[in-house]
């Protein structure tokens, strides 16, 4: 498969089969990062070709991805969701996917009382807070594919990440251990 600079060239050049071949890298990963902060799989499926829409628009008016084509994917796809977000107050399944064992009945039971507050305090993180844990635990990508989709470097997504997950621990209730 070719690196991600040699297809930014090829689409630029309006090459049709390197469109398509954007389309088959990324569109999945696009739509689970947008199912992952909308929880509405329909909504996902709509913003996601919206946002390979937004990339033809794009090429047609000549303001075509200049380093990254999933960067510039990834962040058409925050804003779109931002603005879904905006008209529709949605929750977002955090919990399920930071969850990675079975967890015991007690746990489960433990999860399900937890599972709302975190999701009422991850609505009062800024939006990239919640887009950095979005690509971080939602996505798992790692800090570089991060530092790349959000067009800052490592260490910024490191502090970012930090202060995020350090703001989960202060809204979250005094009662919830932080363990």
């Amino acid at each position: 498969m070719e690196g991600d600079d040699s297809l930014l060239e090829r689409i630029k050049r309006h090459d049709q089969s390197a469109l398509a071949e954007v389309h088959e890298r990324y569109f999945d990963q696009i739509y689970h990062y947008l199912n992952y902060r909308l929880n509405d799989p329909d909504a996902a499926a709509d913003l996601a070709g919206e946002v390979f829409l937004a990339l033809v628009n794009a090429l047609k008016n000549k303001k075509s991805p200049q380093t990254s084509v999933s960067g510039w994917l990834y962040a058409v796809a925050r804003n779109l969701a931002a603005d879904h977000l905006k008209k529709k107050v949605v929750t977002m399944p955090l919990m399920d996917d930071l969850v990675a064992d079975t967890p015991s009945l007690t746990d489960q039971v433990h999860l399900a009382q937890l599972a709302p507050m975190l999701k009422q305090a991850m609505h009062q993180l800024t939006d990239e807070q919640q887009h950095v844990i979005a690509l971080r635990f939602g996505q798992g990508l790692s800090l570089i594919e991060t530092a790349t989709a959000m067009d800052k470097t490592v260490g910024a997504i490191k502090a970012l990440q930090h202060r995020a997950l350090a703001s989960l621990a202060r809204i979250m209730p005094p009662e919830v251990d932080h363990d």
